[in-house]
């Protein structure tokens, strides 16, 4: 196993003292090169918290992430750290869904900048839960192919888009069920992540 280290940032009390905690990627050496290889240089993230009576505000500076290096290769890598150390932050940084405000540093997809479309390239799950638990997975799906496709699309090919997704991720049989029940909750989140991908609702408007 390869092992890249890199320190985030964990904050710790109202008077803005922090901690490091080690956060390791990982990834098998025997595992097939495919995919792009990510590399972060000097990541920094920070919030401006309120507090305080309105006529009295104070606005303090806190740090999410303090100087961020390290690189994950093509295969299974981990982010790990203790609960508030910033993972779910530079997920964020890393998939370009962080307001440009208090983020500097530079994010390379294969050595170079991340291209404006870098959110229909990739798939990102994010924590909470983005899909309607009273709707089915094919309502969710009809739902977001609705919103992302153009007009110009006939919502005949929209819904046989959704069916070929359906298909192509084996969800068929629960293709109609509401997405409330937790053992398909974890799915129809995959099903969000891919269908965030060029590879469905993206590419076959090219």
């Amino acid at each position: 196993m390869a092992d890249t280290a890199v320190q985030m940032t964990t904050v710790g009390d109202k008077n803005n003292n922090v901690s490091r905690t080690k956060v390791s990627t990982r990834m098998s050496s025997s595992s097939p090169r495919r995919g792009a290889t990510v590399s972060f240089h000097n990541i920094n993230y920070s919030v401006k918290m309120k507090s305080g009576f309105i006529c009295k505000r104070k606005v303090t500076k806190k740090n999410i992430l303090i100087e961020l290096n390290g690189i994950m290769r093509p295969g299974l890598n981990a982010i790990l750290g203790v609960t508030g150390s910033g993972k779910s932050s530079f997920l964020d940084v890393l998939a370009a869904r962080k307001d440009p405000s208090g983020l500097s540093g530079e994010v390379l997809i294969d050595g170079a900048p991340q291209p404006p479309n870098f959110k229909c390239l990739s798939g990102y799950v994010v924590q909470d839960d983005v899909v309607m638990g009273t709707l089915t997975v094919r309502e969710n799906l009809r739902f977001s192919a609705a919103l992302r496709l153009p007009n110009s699309i006939h919502q005949r090919e929209k819904d046989e888009k959704v069916e070929r997704l359906i298909q192509e991720l084996g969800l068929s049989k629960v293709a109609d069920s509401r997405v409330a029940n937790q053992k398909h909750l974890n799915l129809t989140d995959y099903i969000t992540d891919y269908m965030q991908s060029t590879q469905i609702w993206h590419s076959q408007n090219q």
